[in-house]
């Protein structure tokens, strides 16, 4: 696979070069629209921007007004809105039951303390019993010869399934198939009625399963689909628990091996097989809903060229962030995403006085719940405004990071599809260079609004500043790991706490020069053969 990848890249940039229009230097990105677009998006008057709040409402209007002032057409459902709905499940004063019934007796799980499980927001009432199969990781990924439930029969039963991934899957692959969305679909295909997820060591040292119990009683939240239906749901499945390791380990006394050899063979690298477990688990659930709606706000740029307005590029970047809590303190979010929303609308207005129609159309979407699991993202790509074959890139703007001028990008994705090589030349003609994904290990390229649009099958990537300022005293790595672990996602990501402005200017422009070449050049975006998510989605 990694030689077809390296002569797709060789022939890429061959045929690049034949169908690119040169593209001028990006006009001048103007500081004031930007810092004016996070002081009021990061303001104390929006309390946070919380999905579905009446302070999220005013970003979506404010956002809607600067895409009428600026002459955009509205491209939502209902002008520049596209309402998506949402269902909110909360447990129903009582907890979830589990109960683990075997041939000697009964064992009863406390919820907090051996399992947690979030309410379900399919049914407010559910109860299951069923046999238990264990089924290893639960990752049926034939390209790498993995299939964890080769020789099981779970068809009616209850899967149960280890948290993680084997270690010989590469990290971005492996995300994908680790992901609970993906080990619930693949259980339910061969026929789970149910899943239990198994805490292991190995997740216990990055998060204590105590502190996901702290979370035990927050609300679930969804989109519902149009059949009223929650989207992240897997139909046919109950709703799952995760048992810390102690807890699991009861599940495999007397069974083919215990849970403690199955992590010793991991320790080994080992991948583990599956068995039959000797108890079924009876499982209780119920929970209260509530319904409730917050918009995407959409707008597009009408495309120049006859044929080419037909496609079009989006720009996607969301508008929610995590609200006020308890305490009365607002989570202001303005590196995440007040910066990325005003960047967007900054590439927007450049584009307008450009004077230089694009010749495919752009698409700008702001989106919500983001912070609730990439959902308002999630919703527009399964109900699109414009056809969804007609979309041919999408650039992502999540959390830029603008902390100091910077002398190179990070483009999340770049090595899947011709955008890379497009973001590189984008930032050669800005003065810039193109760098690596410093953290690999982190998986950016499935955490964000873009792999929505990924899963559909449409060329991404995921731009943020890079690491190397311009000011060679500044440490860019030690300025953003920083960040992350004093502010992300704390109340000091405000507006006056280090918003760089001339970053934001730098960053504006290299995105209005990629967006510039991948709207004008002959050739749409295209996924490198035989990279795995252009192979298992692109088709």
């Amino acid at each position: 696979m990694r030689s077809k990848i390296l002569f797709s890249a060789l022939l890429v940039a061959l045929l690049v070069a034949c169908t690119t229009v040169p593209t001028t230097s990006a006009p001048s990105a103007n500081t004031d629209h930007i810092r004016r677009d996070v002081d009021y998006l990061a303001s104390a008057e929006l309390e946070g921007r919380d999905t579905g709040s009446e302070g999220y409402r005013k970003a979506a209007q404010y956002v809607a007004e600067q895409f009428e002032r600026m002459g955009l057409a509205p491209a939502g459902d209902e002008g520049y809105f596209q309402d998506v709905p949402f269902r909110s499940a909360s447990w129903n004063g009582a907890e979830p039951s589990f109960v683990l019934k075997g041939k000697s007796g009964h064992v009863t799980f406390r919820f907090g303390e051996d399992f947690i499980a979030g309410p379900s927001a399919v049914s407010e009432r559910s109860s299951l019993e069923a046999d238990l199969v264990f089924v290893g990781y639960g990752i049926e990924a034939p390209e790498y010869n993995l299939n964890d439930y080769a020789g099981l029969n779970v068809q009616g039963k209850v899967a149960v399934i280890l948290s993680g991934r084997p270690e010989s899957l590469p990290s971005e692959v492996g995300a994908h198939y680790a992901s609970s969305r993906n080990k619930r679909e693949t259980a339910a295909r061969h026929g789970a009625v149910g899943y239990i997820t198994v805490y292991t060591p190995e997740r216990e040292k990055r998060r204590p399963f105590a502190r996901y119990a702290e979370h035990r009683h927050d609300d679930t939240f969804d989109w519902v689909n149009r059949e009223g239906n929650p989207g992240s749901a897997t139909p046919g499945l109950h709703p799952g628990v995760m048992l810390s390791s102690e807890a699991a380990a009861k599940l495999f006394v007397g069974a083919q091996s215990s849970l403690e050899s199955i992590f010793s063979d991991i320790e080994k690298g080992q991948n583990p097989k599956g068995f039959p477990l000797p108890y079924s688990a009876a499982l209780g659930t119920s929970s209260k809903h509530k319904e409730t709606t917050s918009p995407n706000v959409v707008a597009v740029l009408p495309g120049s060229d006859p044929l080419l307005k037909n496609e079009y590029v989006v720009f996607s970047a969301h508008l929610d962030h995590i609200g006020k809590k308890e305490d009365g303190q607002i989570y202001y979010g303005a590196q995440d995403n007040a910066a990325g929303i005003a960047v967007m609308l900054e590439t927007a207005r450049l584009f307008v006085e450009s004077g230089h129609a694009p010749r495919r159309s752009l698409l700008f979407v702001a989106v919500t719940g983001e912070e609730k699991g990439l959902l308002g993202s999630d919703y527009f790509a399964e109900y699109p405004t414009v056809p969804l074959q007609s979309i041919v890139a999408n650039i992502n703007l999540d959390m830029p990071m603008l902390l100091y001028p910077f002398r190179d990008i990070i483009a999340f994705g770049a090595e899947h599809s011709s955008l890379g090589q497009i973001a590189e030349r984008a930032a050669v003609r800005s003065g810039l260079k193109l760098s690596p994904d410093p953290m690999p290990e982190e998986v950016i390229f499935v955490r964000s609004d873009h792999y929505n649009f990924v899963r559909r099958g449409i060329p991404s990537i995921y731009l943020i500043t890079g690491r190397e300022a311009q000011d060679p005293n500044i440490d860019g790595t030690a300025m953003q790991v920083a960040f992350l672990k004093e502010s992300y996602h704390k109340p000091g990501d405000a507006p006056d706490a280090g918003v760089n402005y001339i970053a934001a200017k730098q960053f504006t422009e290299v995105n209005y020069l990629i967006a510039r070449e991948v709207a004008d050049a002959e050739g749409k975006p295209f996924w490198y053969e035989g990279d795995f998510f252009g192979e298992l989605f692109g088709r």
